[in-house]
């Protein structure tokens, strides 16, 4: 009963949604990946807006590159669990900033090549980017994604994954490459 009834709340909630999306006048989306969203679950049409970016003042200099980086919110729909699990396989050195709930799952998969920072400072960050090999990005559904294209205002190309926000900034084979499994 108690699934029953959940079942009926969660379609209530997004029946309330869509009729809530036929009063807005305007829809801007973030990226065209969201632009599409909004057109397949609300039916409506919306302009992009692509999100501001922070350019660094200074790039900082290019260090030895030696590692491979990611910055991102550390959660299960961002996949770092991927990473974590090549860097350990193929025996390369992976740092990642940033910090989440699956913080201690990470960690548990990890070897001793890979970092974790936590939260850093925008000077750190840039340093970061500057001195890596590569920025990898494994999200699967990224709307837009700031950190890729941070990454790559620092010089440091991107790997990511086919989809999502990903694929409208990435230019494969200048700015980066994809991979698609």
């Amino acid at each position: 009963l108690i699934r029953i009834y959940g079942h009926f709340i969660n379609v209530g909630l997004r029946m309330y949604d869509y009729l809530s999306s036929q009063r807005v006048d305007f829809f801007i989306a973030n990226s065209e990946e969201t632009k599409k969203r909004t057109a397949k679950f609300y039916r409506r049409d919306a302009d992009v807006i692509y999100p501001p970016v922070d350019v660094p003042r200074e790039v900082p200099p290019a260090a030895a590159k030696e590692y491979y980086i990611t910055l991102s919110r550390l959660a299960r729909a961002k996949h770092i669990d991927i990473m974590v699990k090549a860097a350990a396989k193929h025996n390369f050195k992976l740092r990642i900033v940033g910090t989440g709930r699956d913080e201690e799952y990470l960690k548990s998969l990890a070897n001793d090549n890979v970092e974790f920072l936590g939260e850093v400072s925008d000077e750190v960050r840039n340093s970061l980017y500057a001195g890596a090999k590569a920025f990898i990005a494994t999200a699967t559904d990224e709307d837009f994604g700031i950190t890729p294209v941070e990454s790559m205002l620092c010089g440091t190309p991107v790997i990511a994954y086919y989809g999502g926000g990903f694929k409208e900034t990435v230019i494969e084979g200048k700015t980066g490459i994809f991979f698609r499994e």
